[in-house]
């Protein structure tokens, strides 16, 4: 039974991980989901800050993300497991800096194409991967010859 559930949407930052399995261990794909956070008041005025969560994914889940979700996309989480972690590293200057981030271990992962700029590009009708040309059909007669008149009845 899971007690927490998490779910949010937010896009891709960075390229996500993945490690295939190997030996006991299953697949993993992580990803760093960059989200929007609530309306904040700040010295200028009303921000929306920027959260930054770690979606992790194993087996079969993991295979199906690392094949499907790249950088730029904007993806649904329904997780499970808030974890928070610090970690020591080092900065530009090679001097340790402590960060942390926050993780969640996904249950279902989705492309949110709602979210999606909708991009207007010139292109043919039907599309190439149309399943009526895949099969052999011909293209259909888009532009009739608009010089004829069309006849009386």
């Amino acid at each position: 039974m899971d007690d927490m559930q998490i779910s949010f949407t937010g896009r891709i930052a960075y390229d996500p991980k993945f490690w295939p399995a190997g030996d006991d261990k299953p697949a993993m794909w992580s990803a760093l989901v960059e989200v929007a956070g609530p309306p904040t008041q700040g010295r200028n005025g009303t921000y929306v800050p920027t959260r930054r969560i770690e979606v992790i994914a194993h087996g079969l889940d993991a295979i199906r993300a690392s094949e499907s979700y790249h950088v730029g996309h904007v993806i649904t989480v329904q997780g499970r497991d808030l974890i928070a972690r610090a970690y020591e590293t080092k900065d530009r200057h090679n001097r340790p800096v402590v960060r942390g981030v926050v993780q969640v271990v996904a249950k279902t992962l989705a492309m949110s194409t709602r979210y999606d700029p909708v991009r207007r590009q010139p292109g043919t009708w039907p599309p190439a991967s149309s399943p009526r040309l895949v099969q052999g059909a011909a293209s259909p007669a888009i532009e009739e010859d608009q010089a004829e008149p069309a006849p009386a009845t």
